[in-house]
């Protein structure tokens, strides 16, 4: 089935038209890509017993995190607050729309 069969049908099915249900659809992806990145974040957090990104920068510093791989989680931890951020604006702009 192509998509565009797939999404009239399931618009009929579910009483959207099919700009709701992509809409819809697009915000459920969103909103599930945000808690993999939030849960990315959480496992760092865990993995060095620290609460912010600051933390573990502190910890490299000091040297009680090992500097690599501390090191790339800590730019990973920066890069999906970023992406996290970014996901928010679009699930926001897109919500009032």
């Amino acid at each position: 089935m192509n998509v565009q069969m797939l999404t009239s049908s399931l618009s009929q099915q579910l009483g959207l038209s099919e700009t709701e249900l992509i809409i819809k659809s697009l915000l459920a992806f969103i909103e599930k890509e945000i808690r993999l990145a939030e849960l990315e974040i959480a496992n760092i957090r865990e993995r060095y017993g620290v609460f912010s990104k600051e933390e573990l920068q502190q910890a490299i510093q000091d040297g009680t995190a090992v500097e690599h791989p501390a090191w790339e989680d800590y730019i990973i931890w920066k890069n999906k607050l970023v992406h996290i951020a970014y996901l928010h604006q679009l699930a926001i702009s897109n919500r009032t729309n």
